[in-house]
């Protein structure tokens, strides 16, 4: 019998032992730089963490799904988390020739894709809300709500890593490019993430973690062994102070705020006032250009056109309006670029002449140009 027991107990798992915790982390350069998933695995304590991250420079969710091997890395391995992690401005949006957070929707749509994908191979999703670039804190209520309204959608947990950075003062958390985390950067970040997903928290843990500075799973961009990452003790203890901060702060999501080029139309003109010749100037190419419009009216019907003069590099494009409609609410109309898809405009008056604002549409939600224009009454 006592044989019995002891061949038993030799197929009997140690009591409280764990397998190691897997986290899977998607992204692009800002999960890449220093090696975030080296440095969650060096610095979480107590359990086993086994990292690994498919990254591609630039990618958005869907460039990160379509264009390297996260997919089958995803169904190919046991994972218990998969960290998302979205290009930092939720995709190429520009207002007025300005670099900024864009529309949320592309997101949306493709963090619900890998949501899908991630729970049918028995792992939990983890989305990773990055950090605002250096000297544009106000970007980061638009990163903050996007990915608290997603994750509750989705029943996801938040790294909260943006909300992290605006807590330091003193230390320098970007490279020179004033987007990309600098060393103390990546180690706040994993310093959220060890807190959030490993149990045993970030507090005391190593300021100093060897291992590939660089780590692109798609490049091959690895270099050779070393510091990751080599703080002073004063430092990481003030990084590990600002994460704890940012992880107990409340993750609903707050009101939404107002995306560049939303404003409302809120001034009411009468259709009579809208014919005859009208100039000024455009941002919507992100160089300022003059402008012509050129309106002829039919009750509520418009024709006319729509002439750019940009002087860098020197062009004079003559469009037809199409789809041009006049109310009392506004004008309306679009026109085709040859180098474009389809601009959308609208305009409404402001007791001095015309304010308008102009949508480029994109075949993909992660591209979004956007832009106004000036314009007052022209000599006929």
């Amino acid at each position: 019998m006592w044989r019995w027991a002891l061949v038993m107990s030799l197929w009997l798992p140690v009591r409280g032992a764990e397998p190691p915790l897997r986290i899977l982390f998607l992204g692009n350069s800002y999960t890449y730089y220093n090696n975030l998933a080296g440095l969650v695995a060096g610095m979480a304590r107590g359990r086993t963490v086994e990292t690994r991250a498919v990254t591609r420079g630039g990618a958005t969710l869907e460039g990160v799904y379509t264009q390297t091997d996260a997919l089958a890395v995803l169904r190919g391995e046991r994972w218990d988390v998969v960290v998302l992690q979205e290009q930092s401005t939720l995709g190429l949006s520009q207002f007025n020739g300005d670099q900024v957070v864009n529309d949320p929707a592309g997101f949306f749509t493709w963090a619900r894709i890998w949501d899908a994908e991630i729970r049918a191979r028995g792992a939990r999703t983890v989305l990773y809300s990055p950090w605002a670039r250096k000297g544009r804190g106000e970007q980061q209520a638009h990163i903050d709500w996007a990915y608290a309204t997603i994750a509750k959608e989705l029943g996801a947990e938040v790294l909260p890593v943006g909300a992290a950075f605006q807590r330091v003062s003193g230390v320098e958390l970007y490279e020179e490019d004033g987007t990309h985390p600098s060393a103390a950067g990546t180690y706040l970040a994993a310093c959220v993430a060890v807190e959030v997903l490993a149990g045993s928290g970030c507090e005391g843990a190593a300021a100093a973690i060897a291992g590939y500075p660089m780590e692109n799973a798609t490049a091959r961009l690895r270099g050779e062994r070393g510091w990751i990452v080599a703080l002073g003790e004063e430092t990481a203890r003030r990084l590990q102070e600002a994460a704890l901060a940012a992880v107990a702060l409340p993750r609903e999501p707050r009101e939404r705020p107002e995306f560049a080029g939303e404003a409302a139309v809120v001034t009411r003109r009468t259709p009579a006032e809208w014919a005859g010749r009208w100039e000024g100037v455009t941002w919507v190419y992100g160089k300022r250009a003059n402008v012509t419009l050129q309106l002829a009216v039919d009750g509520a019907a418009c024709s006319g056109s729509w002439q750019v003069f940009s002087l860098d590099p020197p062009t004079q494009t003559v469009l037809p309006l199409e789809r041009c409609r006049v109310s009392g609410d506004g004008l309306r109309f679009t026109v085709k670029p040859l180098f474009m898809t389809v601009e959308t405009h609208e305009a409404w008056g402001d007791g001095q002449g015309l304010q308008g604002r102009v949508v480029l549409q994109s075949p993909s939600a992660y591209q979004r140009q956007a832009g106004t224009w000036t314009l007052q009454r022209g000599k006929q």
